[in-house]
């Protein structure tokens, strides 16, 4: 069994260098799921073997072994390597997620968690009648209403931020410059940045009154969800 302390650098039995320990269901150590990680951090990072293996203090000759299903990390970097790759995936999301919005021909929002916004796509300002350069960075809660407080309140209870959601319904009312009412329905999505942080895109569409009153009577509220369990089938 390979040590958590082993050196990466020292030569490996021929007897045993193909023998690898298995870190629960998933295999973590598996000679089969190792190579394509390593490459895929070094693309992710734009690193050569040689720099991969700089950064890790380890020889290109170990990077090379890793890749090559001639050995794997020990646990202590694959640790490091685990954690290099969720940060360099939790960027890479990110930036997929902005594109989207920036180039969305639709309405959409990214929403924290706090119901704090993040950005908007170009045309959320006229379906909403919001004013996303005042928004942005904004909690949601204090800008409408009570009644759009209260609601939101119940969006982020739904557990759209907790991991186990899978999409809320929602409709909101608000009130334009003119007094009058807009009506609003939410499809919220929530996307995994990484282990701890969870953002939700945002599609509102303007509906009507009748609308509004039919989610209410349909759903028996504003907020109607679907845990990832609902939808297993």
């Amino acid at each position: 069994m390979t040590s958590p302390f082993q050196d990466d650098n020292a030569p490996k039995s021929p007897t045993y260098g193909k023998v690898y320990p298995q870190e629960g269901p998933a295999g973590d150590a598996s000679p089969r799921r190792w190579p394509a990680l390593v490459a895929r951090l070094r693309r992710r990072l734009g690193f050569s073997q040689s720099a991969l293996a700089d950064h890790l203090g380890v020889s290109q000759a170990a990077v090379s072994r890793w890749e090559n299903a001639l050995d794997v990390p020990s646990a202590r970097m694959r640790r490091v390597m685990r954690d290099m790759l969720h940060t360099a995936d939790e960027a890479r999301i990110d930036r997929v997620l902005r594109a989207r919005l920036r180039y969305a021909p639709s309405p959409m929002s990214m929403v924290g968690p706090g119901a704090r916004f993040l950005d908007f796509s170009a045309s959320f300002a006229a379906e909403t009648g919001t004013e996303p350069a005042f928004l942005r960075g904004r909690t949601v809660y204090g800008q409408f209403s009570e009644t759009v407080d209260a609601t939101t309140e119940l969006w982020e209870r739904s557990g759209i931020f907790g991991g186990e959601v899978a999409l809320t319904l929602t409709v909101l009312a608000l009130g334009n410059r003119e007094g009058e009412a807009i009506y609003l329905q939410n499809f919220d999505t929530p996307h995994m940045l990484d282990g701890d942080r969870i953002v939700s895109v945002c599609e509102p569409r303007r509906i009507s009154r009748s609308m509004f009153d039919l989610h209410m009577a349909q759903y028996g509220g504003p907020v109607f969800y679907l845990s990832y369990d609902e939808i297993a089938d």
